[in-house]
């Protein structure tokens, strides 16, 4: 159970807040959360689907199991959380100190708020507030912002100052392919994300892509080589296989459900009951696209969607029930949701980013095509329907690989030697050593 603290009985140990955003179960049964009646009201009246708390960002969850094990260390994170009853909650559960805020966004009337707010100072003030009182009281020796891409809880950053800065690159949003490959492009999470990347000096990244965005962003950037720590699922049974291929990167069109669609109607031709299972939620227009889109190619017998699963185990659980993964990411390094599906032991296609051919490092372990490249990715669909020995070999060099690569310990220890290394450099100008810095060997252009 969680328990209150006080400011004044902290320890000695090395101090680290972090600045993110995550949700999970336990984390929702300690904390005063409104039945969100009078959104779930209005949303009703517009004709769209009920708001339901959910887990998310499980790389977040997944470090704070590893931080838990650590005694050397005392973590301090600082999150918003959505339909918060109180202004702040505070707690310390498992070790762990937890400072959670009602944020004024994701709801429509702060959007339009922060909009009108012109200068950066005023743009989500109480956010940037109340953070700023948590920082000042905890005086953390470093701080990890996870995430830039989202600004009303990463612009907080900016207001940080004689306190190190270590940021984790979950994705970069100013990449100008998202002009091409998203369906949307928000100019404050752009201007946000560009504001920050010029201000801090040391940052954390898992592929080559996200290093290079950031040192175009800002060339005196120093990198860290980074990974996330990766969801590991549990307890999940054996179910019957009742579809073809799943797709859970999220809908959208940087996650290239559009061209898998497309690379379905291929498919189809070979196979005509191949069975796809979108699983994830986007907005009503998008998904009136979609469907527009399924019916043209006449697919209206071939895919399922279903809504986003609140519990994570529950996701996976449900991903089991198909045979293979078909994850086009477009805009990612290696997505969290490839490691998931490898891990459940399903063979994955996928497109060529600058971090998937990673996978392929020691065996050929995912099948890769050249993004938009949609014949290609219908050929390595089709490759696994016809070869069942050929997909499971590709599971398993998949999973060995994974195993031994994306091990979580090691991932949170190197973390902290980082935040070690950040504090050395930023006060006494002691060099980062070299095998903590990211590697264009490791990680050459694809």
């Amino acid at each position: 159970m969680p328990t209150e603290f006080k400011y004044s009985s902290m320890t000695d140990k090395l101090k680290i807040v972090w600045l993110c955003h995550f949700s999970n179960q336990k984390i929702r049964e300690n904390l005063p959360l409104s039945k969100m009646l009078v959104f779930n009201f209005i949303k009703r009246i517009l004709g769209r689907g009920k708001f339901v708390y959910s887990d998310f960002a499980p790389w977040v969850n997944n470090l704070i199991k590893e931080f838990e094990n650590f005694d050397n260390t005392e973590l301090h994170i600082i999150t918003p959380h959505s339909g918060l009853k109180p202004k702040t909650c505070e707690f310390k559960m498992n070790g762990i100190y937890y400072h959670f805020f009602q944020p004024d966004y994701p709801f429509p009337f702060d959007r339009i708020s922060n909009k009108l707010r012109k200068k950066e100072k005023e743009q989500f003030y109480r956010n940037r507030k109340i953070v700023k009182q948590f920082i000042r009281k905890i005086q953390p020796d470093i701080v990890n912002l996870i995430g830039t891409e989202n600004p009303y809880y990463s612009i907080t950053a900016l207001d940080i100052n004689n306190i190190p800065v270590y940021v984790s690159a979950q994705t970069v949003y100013t990449n100008p392919l998202r002009k091409t490959h998203s369906d949307s492009c928000l100019q404050c999470n752009w201007d946000v994300e560009l504001k920050i990347h010029k201000k801090e000096m040391y940052f954390g990244s898992s592929g080559r892509m996200h290093r290079d965005l950031i040192m175009y962003n800002n060339p005196n950037a120093i990198i860290f080589k980074m990974f996330f720590a990766i969801e590991k699922p549990e307890n999940v049974k054996i179910m019957t296989k009742q579809f073809d291929f799943v797709f859970f990167a999220g809908i959208a069109k940087k996650k290239g459900i559009e061209d898998l669609i497309e690379a379905l109607s291929i498919v189809k031709r070979v196979k005509h009951d191949a069975l796809l299972n979108v699983i994830g939620r986007c907005s009503d227009s998008y998904m009136n696209l979609l469907l527009d889109k399924i019916n043209y190619l006449k697919l209206s017998e071939n895919v399922v969607f279903n809504s986003y699963f609140p519990l994570h185990s529950d996701l996976h659980q449900h991903i089991v029930q198909s045979r293979f993964a078909v994850l086009p990411v477009k805009l990612d390094v290696i997505p969290g949701s490839i490691i998931e599906a490898i891990l459940l032991d399903l063979p994955v296609v996928t497109y060529k980013t600058s971090g998937t051919p990673y996978l392929n490092s020691e065996k050929e372990s995912v099948l890769i095509s050249d993004i938009g490249d949609i014949q290609g990715l219908a050929a390595n669909m089709l490759k696994l329907l016809s070869d069942e020995n050929f997909a499971q070999t590709l599971a398993n060099n998949a999973k060995q690989f994974v195993m031994h690569t994306f091990d979580n310990t090691s991932s949170a220890k190197r973390l902290l030697a980082d935040y070690k290394a950040v504090i050395n450099n930023y006060h006494n100008t002691i060099p980062i050593p070299k095998e903590l810095l990211f590697d264009l060997n490791e990680f050459p252009i694809y």
